[in-house]
Formats: C-alpha cells, structure tokens, sequence
C-alpha cells in the first residue's frame, strides 16, 4: 500500500511541476518562477510559458 501511494505522490508531482507557469525573457538563458523576480525589473518583454516548455534555459539562481 506504501509503494503505491508513493508511486502515485510522485506521478501527481511530476505533472503539477510540469504543467507550472514560468517567466521568460526572449533573448534570456533563465527562467523564472515568479514575475516579480528581480532579475527581469529591467526586462520589457516577458512571456509566460508552461515549466515544459523552457527548453535548455536554466532555472533562475535568485526566484528558484
């Protein structure tokens, strides 16, 4: 019974964690978390897109 719920925490974690909104600048290497991140204070363009769909950025040091 452990081994499922356990199996079952984990697979409802991965999706909630891939279906997470994040922040990107067009040009940037990084994503973020939150909008209000203070790396992206002197961005004009930032979009949000689904965790999944970063790519090869990395997570940002300062909002992950």
């Amino acid at each position: 019974m452990k081994k499922i719920l356990a199996s079952l925490f984990l697979g409802i974690t991965l999706i909630a964690s891939a279906s997470e909104t994040v922040y990107i600048t067009p040009k940037g290497k990084k994503y973020h978390i939150t909008k209000n991140c203070r790396s992206l204070k002197r961005s004009k363009v930032i979009k949000a897109i689904k965790k999944e769909n970063v790519g090869n950025r990395k997570p940002c040091k300062i909002c992950s």
